[in-house]
């Protein structure tokens, strides 16, 4: 039964002269083109953040930090399918995007808040907007029109380009706030882009003039970026019940297939977005990459010098490049310039009846998926090169398996915690500290502090606990007498809320230490000669980090198989599904999509436990074997759409 709608916010007029039009389209669609660029230029700015955030700020291990993403993605692509229900019976379109809208700004500027309950409310709060907004800003977009209205598929074409200069825009912006001003800007300026939105969205509600539908709208996609699908056409209902059930069989054969594309495709905002930060030079021009910078170094700056804006603008155009968050913007990129490619080739395939089937077209883009992390085999081959130091004597902290690689045990699940991707080697014989391939700034850091003495190392535990009552503007101070000789604060982190006075072995603390601090803390009481060792190897390996355009050549790739399979099968699913069910099996593709976010970043956890090209490998296999037999299922399946081409 449906709802009669309460106010302006539930429903508009449903009279064709009630709409005042640009360039042809309803004024809506600028209000839902403006209000969904800015939630995704928040939704991907902050993704685009997260696992960094996570592992970099946090120092979260891999596996913890992918195992929180994966719940969070889980549930931010499963949500829209509840969202889409809550504004069919409860809410209304309007009204649920509103609220969306409120939900997401909430979550996005409670982000900014650089500490851990913060960070949990906010994912919160997020997951719970975008459920409510995604499904039904892309629903009011096709309501703008008459079933029949022929400028549905240019309004698509239009919100679809909105979605992807946000998901071009907000990793560039966000990227650049975090490199010069830390996480906390990069997540407020997700939260402003999010009430720039909702401003747009509110403002907006008069021209937001709706008709009523016969059938679902199409998607824009599967909640992300690739080219949208128009508004479904009303399918005669008597479709014979033997040619209904084909159809769905077909179509949950193509859900599994989707589950295995995007779960690869997802590595992007995992593992691939680590790959970007510690093991890619990152600049267009050189194929040297900067040198890095060890911590003592690093502490001779002064942290009260302010860089200008127009100098940092100088220093790019001297040496252009990418820092790691922003990568993310290169698949949107792809997606705005060969989209048109794309929708050309096809049509010019169709004029010569060379138009390959739905299932054809979802072998081609495994297919590419596979190629993309076939590129990134040889990439990883030139980022294995060697480096060496001496070192007299591994520390006992440390064990040496037969193969020779380096681990610890962890204290609270017994594991063995291998170092650099389990390339870091000690040779007893020569005896040298060996790595194959970059060693990442964060395993050096844990190298370091497993050595810190465990008097020094009980002191500090209590030091950190002591320092989360601080207030603001508040300094805790403590003597620590077994602080060795020479010792002296390194890193970041704990650079910025910790001073030490040599002369009394006095520690000050101006804020709550966090893990990262913690260990950095710890790393600066390391055995010298292991930290002469590790840090020559760290400084050398470092030569190693291969070329952006191994990246760029991955998500060129990546997107190519992204534009033919996406769109077209959720074109598909509109013309298998049952008339009445539409919305249903549309719901089977989110939810197939959400299982392979989860899936994608549970792969995620295994990065940096095996060797680079073995990870790659997978997704080749996992890919190649997909398109194979997807392109063994065409015949029976498109005998089986009984004439959907």
């Amino acid at each position: 039964m449906s709802r009669a709608p309460a106010n302006a916010f539930d429903a508009g007029p449903a009279a064709s002269n009630a709409q005042k039009t640009l360039f042809g389209h309803p004024l809506g669609l600028y209000v839902l083109f403006f209000t969904e660029m800015w939630e995704r230029f928040s939704f991907y700015g902050m993704k685009a953040l997260l696992m960094l955030y996570m592992i970099n700020h946090f120092f979260w291990s891999q596996a913890d930090a992918s195992y929180l993403l994966a719940v969070y993605t889980f549930l931010a692509y499963a949500t829209p399918v509840l969202g889409g229900l809550v504004a069919d019976h409860l809410l209304g379109s309007k009204r649920s995007v509103l609220l969306g809208g409120i939900l997401l700004s909430m979550g996005h500027i409670v982000m900014a808040f650089e500490v851990t309950w913060c960070f949990y409310t906010a994912l919160a709060l997020i997951i719970a907007g975008v459920g409510l907004l995604k499904p039904n800003v892309s629903t009011q977009v096709g309501s703008l029109y008459k079933p029949d209205d022929p400028r549905r598929d240019g309004a698509f074409t239009v919100f679809y380009m909105g979605i992807n200069l946000g998901a071009l825009f907000g990793p560039l912006l966000c990227g650049w706030l975090q490199l010069h001003y830390g996480y906390g800007y990069g997540f407020g300026a997700a939260g402003v882009g999010m009430i720039f939105g909702l401003i747009v969205y509110m403002v907006g509600q008069r021209s937001l003039v709706e008709f009523k539908q016969g059938v679902l709208q199409g998607e824009d996609q599967n909640g992300e970026k690739t080219k949208a699908t128009t508004a479904v056409s009303p399918k005669p209902e008597g479709v014979p019940s033997h040619v209904a059930r084909d159809r769905i069989i077909v179509l949950l054969v193509v859900f599994a297939f989707v589950l295995i594309f995007w779960t690869a495709f997802e590595q992007s905002y995992n593992a691939m977005l680590v790959w970007a930060d510690k093991h890619t030079n990152l600049l267009f021009t050189s194929l040297e990459p900067t040198p890095v910078t060890l911590d003592s170094a690093a502490a001779e700056t002064d942290p009260d010098v302010q860089v200008s804006f127009m100098t940092k603008a100088k220093d790019w155009f001297a040496a252009p490049g990418l820092n790691s968050i922003q990568t993310q913007s290169i698949n949107p990129f792809f997606i705005i310039t060969l989209a048109p490619i794309f929708a050309w080739f096809w049509i010019w395939l169709h004029k010569r009846k060379l138009q390959p089937s739905t299932p054809t077209k979802m072998v081609f883009g495994l297919a590419m998926v596979a190629v993309a992390f076939g590129v990134m085999l040889p990439a990883a081959q030139r980022e294995a090169g060697p480096s060496q130091a001496p070192l007299a004597a591994l520390p006992d902290a440390f064990g040496v398996d037969q193969d020779g690689r380096i681990f610890t045990t962890d204290s609270k699940n017994g594991e063995q915690v291998f170092y650099g991707a389990t390339r870091l080697r000690y040779d007893a014989d020569d005896p040298l500290l060996r790595m194959s391939g970059v060693l990442p700034d964060l395993d050096r850091l844990k190298i370091l502090s497993e050595t810190a003495p465990d008097d020094f190392r009980k002191a500090i535990k209590a030091i950190v606990e002591k320092s989360a009552a601080l207030k603001k503007g508040a300094e805790l101070t403590e003597v620590l007498a077994n602080a060795p000789a020479g010792f002296a604060i390194v890193g970041d982190e704990a650079q910025k809320i910790t001073a030490w006075d040599p002369e009394t072995k006095t520690l000050a603390v101006s804020a709550q230490i966090g893990a990262r601090a913690e260990v950095e803390l710890l790393a600066a009481t390391a055995d010298p000669l292991l930290k002469a060792a590790v840090d020559g190897v760290y400084v050398d390996s470092a030569k190693h980090r291969v070329t952006i355009w191994w990246l760029i050549l991955f998500f060129m790739c990546l997107t190519m198989g992204e534009l033919c399979l996406s769109p077209v099968g959720l074109s598909l699913v509109t013309k298998l599904a049952p008339p009445k069910h539409v919305g249903v099996f549309m719901g089977g593709w989110f939810l197939a999509t959400a299982i392979a976010e989860f899936a994608a970043n549970m792969f995620g956890a295994y990065w940096g436990k095996m060797v680079p090209w073995k990870y790659f490998l997978i997704f080749i296999v996992m890919c190649s074997a997909g398109a194979l037999l997807m392109a063994l299922l065409i015949r029976p399946m498109k005998r089986m759409m009984h004439g959907v081409h």
